[in-house]
């Protein structure tokens, strides 16, 4: 299964703002999220499995027969916040995408690398 990294980014966007500290977001919560109606269900399940695996949110997965059943999450973690801080702004992104769209496949930490450098870059030139 390919992981979608647009879906990551809106996934953790989408936790950012709409979970209230001390709230829980469900599996519901995502499938029916008008900001994540451009995934399919399976994008969705299998981008949150991978979210929890890197540690870059506080929850708990379900997982049965290699399918996510049930999930929570009540927050991101301090690696998923520096995660997304790196990649929210939208010509970050754009940009840290076009370095890395000619690649076949690329981690999670090279788009943080990446996206560090594409902010020092757009810093440098105001300077």
């Amino acid at each position: 299964m390919y992981l979608n990294q647009d879906c990551i980014r809106d996934c953790l966007k989408f936790i950012e703002s709409d979970l209230a500290f001390g709230h829980f977001l469900h599996l519901s919560d995502f499938l029916e999220s008008d900001n994540l109606n451009g995934y399919s269900e399976q994008d969705i399940k299998y981008t949150l499995m991978k979210l929890s695996e890197t540690n870059f949110l506080h929850s708990t997965p379900t997982i049965i027969e290699n399918n996510l059943i049930a999930f929570s999450t009540g927050m991101l973690t301090w690696n998923g916040h520096k995660f997304l801080d790196t990649i929210r702004d939208p010509e970050v992104w754009s940009k840290t995408k076009k370095v890395t769209n000619h690649l076949e496949s690329v981690s999670i930490s090279l788009l943080s690398e990446i996206g560090s450098k594409v902010i020092t870059n757009m810093i440098d030139k105001n300077l």
